[in-house]
């Protein structure tokens, strides 16, 4: 699987756009998709997305995100249909596809754009800088923890841990990679906090 939220670089011209307008871009897609009930106006938002997405060199970090997006997708109609029935399917599959929406416009924002210039971009209309750095760190943290989930997740398999098969095995297989994960992170949360004062980087936001 290709590591979520990470720059790609490349050559298209979607690198090479102001990353403000490409902002404001993915704010309009985010709020037209918030405000939109009809799941075929949603799926042919996630195949502009795609498209554009292959156009700019990252086919492929679509594609290897479209395991994750089905499963997360079918959980919220699954959720949906059990403890809403009077929606019906068509608010769940809604649902889902607006989220596939959010991710396919933030992950195309975000491999497109360079998480300086991003951060620049958002100084400049004014974001506060704790929060640029929020964002900057997030953009960094997010690909790490990916990482490191997957080396723990191969060094319980590596001590014969077998969770099983089915939902069940995935929830069991789930426990002992999470634990360690949220504490490494904690800890390296920590850790960044502290450097980010002793440098001070918001000095120079």
């Amino acid at each position: 699987m290709h590591e979520i939220f990470q720059y790609r670089s490349g050559n298209s011209s979607f690198h090479r756009m102001n990353p403000l307008a490409k902002i404001v871009g993915v704010a309009a897609v985010v709020v037209l998709a918030v405000f939109t009930r009809d799941p075929l106006v949603l799926g042919g938002m996630v195949l502009a997305i795609a498209a554009l997405g292959v156009c700019a060199g990252l086919g492929r970090v679509f594609l290897g995100q479209v395991p994750l997006l089905v499963f997360l997708g079918g959980f919220l109609v699954a959720v949906t249909w059990l403890t809403l029935p009077e929606t019906r399917l068509l608010f769940g599959l809604a649902l889902a596809l607006r989220f596939c929406v959010m991710v396919f416009a933030f992950q195309f924002l975000v491999s497109t754009t360079m998480p300086t210039a991003l951060v620049r971009a958002l100084r400049g209309i004014g974001f506060p800088a704790d929060y640029a750095l929020m964002t900057l760190v997030a953009l960094r943290f997010i690909p790490h923890l990916q990482n490191e989930g997957k080396k723990i997740y191969e060094a319980q398999a590596a001590r014969g841990f077998s969770p099983g098969r089915g939902l069940r095995g995935r929830v069991r297989g789930a426990v002992p990679v999470l634990v360690p994960l949220i504490t490494n992170a904690l800890t390296q949360a920590e850790v960044i906090g502290m450097t980010i004062d002793l440098r001070r980087l918001r000095e120079r936001l």
